[in-house]
């Protein structure tokens, strides 16, 4: 009789400590994919903040540690940049560039993202199609394209800069609304006094950044 009160003793005791061994297992477990959860949701997080699509491949991310950033120097173009983001899409890689303050598309966002698709080009290689900005707290996307008219464009104001650099008088791009409330506009001679002269002056640029919707 005693031999069996000491059997399920014995028993009882193993069970328990298997018990025991099972819910520190069990605790581990839900700890440790808590813990991968939210680095996930992190990632999914700074992946969303740079414009990168959940099936589009992230190369680098400005202010990842897992993908550092990449920078560009060219020596050869005069130019240098830093992409927010890249991604391979479809064999190519393409740039990222993210304005959170910025409210509508202009023609300066589209001068850097067509710089680094310069730099794209020629450090990686491949020239890619196209470019991605993401605008405003929404993260809203527009896809622009790469095409020949908008690099002869990006062309025109970096031959306008070197020009400039070497000594040439800067070329005014007055500015109807900034004009108005300038202190000085009553003595310049760049002033634009009539809507209709912003509206022309802004045609080129127009015909640049007006032909592509949110991607």
């Amino acid at each position: 009789m005693l031999a069996i009160k000491q059997f399920i003793l014995k028993t009882l005791s193993q069970i328990v400590t298997l018990e025991s061994e099972v819910i520190l297992f069990a605790t581990l477990l839900a700890i440790t994919i808590i813990v991968v959860d939210s680095f996930s949701l992190m990632a999914r997080k700074k992946r969303q903040a740079a414009g990168i699509e959940p099936k589009a491949q992230a190369i680098s991310i400005d202010g990842g540690k897992s993908l550092p950033v990449r920078e560009y120097v060219s020596e050869i173009q005069g130019l240098a940049g830093k992409p927010d983001a890249l991604t391979q899409e479809n064999g190519f890689i393409i740039p990222v560039e993210r304005k959170p303050l910025a409210r509508k598309l202009r023609d300066r966002y589209v001068a850097q993202l067509l710089v680094y698709m310069r730099l794209v080009e020629e450090f990686e290689g491949k020239k890619p199609p196209y470019g991605y900005l993401i605008l405003g707290s929404n993260c809203r996307r527009f896809k622009i394209a790469n095409t020949d008219e908008r690099q002869a464009w990006l062309q025109k104001m970096l031959d306008e800069m070197q020009e400039t650099l070497a000594g040439a008088p800067a070329r005014a791009t007055p500015h109807h609304k900034k004009c108005l409330k300038c202190d000085v506009s009553d003595r310049c001679a760049f002033k634009i006094d009539h809507p209709n002269e912003r509206r022309a002056s802004k045609r080129s640029s127009l015909s640049i950044i007006g032909d592509d919707a949110a991607a």
